[in-house]
């Protein structure tokens, strides 16, 4: 008998059995939609340990890396502890307030309802069945967003979120465009395409009354989504096969346009499904996105977008002259390869203080007990070391290679962590350098600093500077957005014309490739020391 545990539940498994059959018997959802015959690949549970007590993986498995398994084919084939957990999915809920959904909009959606015909762009494609509606999806490398939108009104009706289940196939973009150059069969858009279709079953039983959708994500991700060959974003330039078409005028833009049957979405088959345009590189159309959130086409002082994750983008300058840059700078700030390091789950630490005995006081995700830190706990923890000079400039612990975070759960940040996170906080550093020193500007001259993303939501700002990841400016001009690129996505729903208009706008913006300027070595290297960005 073997003691199994999904999701931190425990039962007694019998061999033979698989995963599948054991979580139904716990009440845990798995998805599938084969009937367990190892063809939806869907049912996808990462295995933490136990793996020499499952049976070895199957054919249907062959498209699997590292620790990941089908439940319906891993079965119980030995006595002793398995561990695994299922792919992370949020509740619905419904939307009322967020970042941008507030205010103001002009509603020029391309679907309309004409004395009861509902029409795409002028040309009829339905009669008019009680609603329009259209979805705003933002594809993260690690998190998919989708929203729900009434495209009459333009309201909000619910969001759902789900973990990326490309994620088997690596942590980053890279890893996922090797994965899918080396496997074809486009098995990652399939993948997302099917955790896709039951995210729009649970938003919504109108799936039929769907008829278009705006697509965000970066590069890879919204190319991966389309079915298009990646692997010229993989090697230098690092472009994808729509922005070479641009280059050659064989497109006017590097937007996608497909439509509902073609991405074998459960949607009106002649709806559109519509990719917003790259900015250039690994900037992209989550990035034009956000643009669009903050309205950068009206901005006329400086400004700066910075969203940071595995591949940190940003933009610098205002509606007559930008230019952006995607930094390298690895998922550390995201958990990735930090001893004890975990994405924004229950449980993670985010908040700490190390008060004037020692003592060392966090906060965690829903008050749960400490599993893990998360990426702003991580940069509140180098701000309090700073502070309290327990590591110096190049990030050296004073009194231990280690620093104990919390004595009962053993968890702690060890100098190989430190130096991950410096080299991470580096390669931002350099990129915002160079992108200033490309727009003749110095810090000091940009009148907004627009933070993006989950992971931006939440970081200490007063931390963020003490560490050298953000420049020392009046507090005020800091804006923490949030997720920009999904609120982006629904005004491109909500209005056509600013979607056709960002088409040639992102054109106007030069893509900086960081490795090749002269400086970028000296800007890396003062970067990942722990000391204040020059101003």
């Amino acid at each position: 008998m073997a003691l199994l545990k999904i999701n931190n539940q425990e039962i007694d498994a019998s061999s033979g059995m698989s995963i599948f059959q054991m979580a139904k018997e716990m009440d845990i959802a798995i998805p599938s939609s084969c009937h367990q015959q190892g063809k939806c690949k869907e049912c996808l549970i990462e295995i933490k340990s136990g793996h020499e007590f499952l049976s070895p993986p199957s054919k249907a498995e062959a498209h699997l890396t590292e620790n990941f398994r089908l439940a319906c084919e891993a079965r119980i084939s030995g006595n002793g502890d398995i561990s695994c957990q299922t792919m992370k999915r949020s509740q619905i809920i419904i939307e009322d307030q967020s970042a941008f959904s507030e205010k103001e909009f002009q509603l020029d959606p391309a679907v309309k309802n004409m004395d009861g015909f509902v029409f795409l762009d002028n040309q009829l494609i339905d009669r008019y069945h009680g609603s329009l509606l259209g979805l705003a999806i933002d594809i993260g490398t690690t998190t998919v967003v989708v929203k729900l939108v009434n495209l009459e009104n333009g309201h909000l009706l619910a969001t759902h979120s789900f973990e990326n289940p490309q994620r088997y196939a690596g942590s980053n973009v890279m890893s996922r465009i090797l994965y899918d150059t080396t496997y074809g069969k486009k098995e990652l858009k399939r993948i997302l395409t099917a955790h896709l279709a039951k995210a729009i079953h649970l938003l919504t039983d109108k799936t039929e009354q769907i008829y278009e959708v705006v697509v965000g994500g970066n590069t890879t991700m919204r190319d991966l989504f389309f079915g298009l060959d990646v692997k010229t974003i993989g090697q230098t330039p690092y472009t994808s096969i729509s922005e070479n078409q641009l280059k050659t005028k064989e497109l006017n833009s590097t937007a996608l346009v497909s439509n509902g049957r073609k991405m074998g979405l459960p949607i009106f088959p002649k709806a559109r499904v519509y990719g917003l345009p790259l900015i250039g590189s690994h900037v992209g159309a989550d990035t034009t996105a956000t643009l669009l959130a903050i309205d950068f086409e009206h901005q006329t002082e400086p400004v700066i977008i910075m969203d940071i994750g595995t591949n940190t983008e940003i933009v610098i300058g205002h509606k007559d002259l930008a230019f952006s840059a995607s930094s390298p700078s690895g998922p550390a700030f995201e958990g990735g390869g930090i001893t004890f390091g975990m994405p924004a789950l229950p449980g993670a630490i985010e908040k700490i203080k190390i008060l004037e005995d020692g003592q060392v006081q966090f906060k965690t995700i829903n008050n749960q007990p400490e599993v893990g830190i998360c990426g702003s706990g991580l940069i509140d923890i180098l701000g309090e070391l700073i502070r309290t000079e327990q590591i110096n400039s190049l990030g050296r612990l004073e009194d231990d290679d280690r620093f104990m975070v919390s004595k009962e759960s053993n968890i702690y940040l060890s100098e190989n962590d430190i130096n991950l996170l410096a080299q991470t906080k580096g390669a931002n550093a350099a990129a915002l350098n160079i992108l200033i020193k490309e727009m003749g500007l110095q810090f000091k001259d940009i009148q907004k600093f627009y933070i993006a993303g989950g992971f931006g939501r939440h970081l200490d700002i007063e931390a963020s500077i003490k560490i050298g990841l953000l420049p020392d400016l009046p507090r005020e001009r800091f804006v923490q957005i949030g997720n920009a690129a999904i609120d982006g996505c629904v005004q491109a729903l909500r209005n056509k014309k600013r979607r056709d208009q960002y088409e040639q706008f992102v054109q106007k913006i030069k893509t900086i490739n960081l490795e090749s300027d002269p400086d970028f070595f000296d800007y890396f290297v003062n970067g990942c020391q722990f000391i204040p960005i020059e101003t």
